[in-house]
């Protein structure tokens, strides 16, 4: 469950920080101190978020490989040292 809100968080920082994302940012943060910098300084502020977009993919892939793994080894609904058709 941890994993899940992990990967998750993940995610929902990639929708925040991917740069074509920022023309519809920019509105929602006008009258801001952070919107007044992103608007002076789009270029960098552009460099920025692609920088925290592609981390944030990253991780995402990575939680989910983790999660894979993890459910792979372990199955729920089987019970361990007990043979079939005994």
């Amino acid at each position: 469950m941890k994993e899940n809100t992990k990967k998750m968080g993940w995610g929902f920082l990639a929708l925040l920080s991917c740069p074509c994302h920022l023309v519809l940012i920019l509105p929602l943060l006008a009258g801001t101190t952070l919107g007044a910098y992103f608007a002076a300084h789009q270029g960098t502020a552009s460099a920025i978020l692609a920088i925290l977009f592609v981390i944030s993919l990253c991780m995402v892939f990575k939680r989910t490989n983790i999660q894979e793994k993890t459910d792979v080894a372990h199955d729920c609904c089987s019970v361990p040292g007990q043979k079939r058709g005994e």
